[in-house]
């Protein structure tokens, strides 16, 4: 008897085995097909009748033709970084001078495929496109002699967890061959286009901020640089503020946060990059107890501190600093850099 339920226990462990190799093994139905892709051939495009729409058959993963070798590359995912609680939630449209761009609560690899999302809604076809430097470059649009070509390009923004939506517009008599590579320029040759264009793209991209918070997120355009435009640095005489933007918008960008935070400007010299303010560090803060106890509880502390901010040019950025006299203590000026940070836009 026991010999029998032996057998019977080997024939039902050796079916077992046989089945899960069937099913699991390097031929089975459910393998492990992770690699796959790295074996993968190429094959021609798919061919659609003339008679058929086929602007919805699009290349969802589209793969460089080189990928630069400075770019690091991951066996495995990457650790999330650190939440900003400074996102901004939904689009804006901000305008700086001639100059505008969308401001849109989500990271580059989670805009870049709600972007590539809205050319095929709009039926327009792209030309090229480059997932590692977040550029899409449109077809020529129109009709022949008057058509148009559009630039978009995908940045961090000044939080973590924001991007920046760009758009450059040529026109047909911009360039001597509309069949070759386009030198394209700082500025849009018709700003009023490139406005239209703009407003388009982020009427679209305001109706679909539900999705940015999903998981949908471009594993091609992971590769876009994510480091927020602004950053604060610890130094030896107290926090800084790192403004990777040019001067004019930098200058900007802190007079308008100063306005948001509540700040009183006091004077601004453009010309010597400075900025006196009226800092009431108890108000901003919201702190009165650490403040309370820096100042030994006296109601005097409650009074405006006078500290100016300097704008600084170094080599790739803008460094924010702020001074004041000695009997205003280093904590009172990295709170009002804080303070800027947080009320950028």
């Amino acid at each position: 008897m026991k010999a029998y339920i032996a057998v019977i226990l080997m024939t039902a462990v050796s079916a077992t085995l046989s089945a899960c190799s069937y099913l699991t093994g390097n031929d089975g139905v459910f393998r492990d097909r992770q690699g796959d892709y790295l074996v993968s051939p190429v094959i021609p495009p798919m061919s659609i009748p003339d008679t058929l729409d086929s602007y919805t058959l699009d290349a969802l993963y589209v793969v460089p033709d080189d990928v630069p070798v400075d770019k690091p590359f991951f066996m495995e995912a990457p650790a999330p970084r650190a939440m900003d609680t400074n996102v901004r939630e939904g689009v804006v449209v901000q305008r700086f001078g001639d100059r505008r761009w969308i401001v849109i609560g989500a990271e580059p690899g989670q805009v870049w495929p709600r972007l590539r999302d809205y050319w095929s809604t709009a039926q327009i076809p792209l030309s090229a496109e480059d997932p590692i430097a977040a550029i899409m470059e449109t077809a020529w649009l129109g009709e022949p002699g008057t058509r148009n070509k559009y630039q978009v390009r995908i940045e961090p923004g000044l939080h973590s967890g924001n991007s920046e939506i760009y758009v450059v517009q040529v026109g047909e008599a911009f360039v001597a061959d509309v069949n070759a590579p386009i030198v394209w320029p700082t500025r849009s040759a018709d700003l009023e286009i490139e406005t239209r264009m703009l407003d388009d793209i982020s009427l679209y991209l305001a109706d679909r901020t539900d999705l940015y918070r999903a998981s949908s997120v471009s594993l091609l355009a992971g590769s876009i640089e994510a480091e927020s435009k602004a950053g604060i640095v610890r130094t030896a005489s107290g926090d800084t503020l790192q403004l990777r933007i040019d001067f004019d918008r930098a200058w900007s960008q802190v007079s308008q946060s100063l306005g948001n935070a509540g700040v009183e400007i006091t004077s601004s010299e453009r010309d010597a990059a400075t900025l006196l303010v009226n800092y009431s560090p108890v108000a901003e803060e919201d702190r009165p107890g650490f403040f309370g106890r820096l100042f030994g509880g006296n109601e005097e502390a409650l009074l405006p501190v006078a500290i100016t901010l300097r704008l600084e040019r170094e080599e790739g950025y803008i460094a924010v600093v702020a001074e004041a006299g000695a009997d205003v203590p280093v904590q009172i000026r990295d709170a009002l850099i804080r303070a800027v940070h947080t009320n950028l836009i």
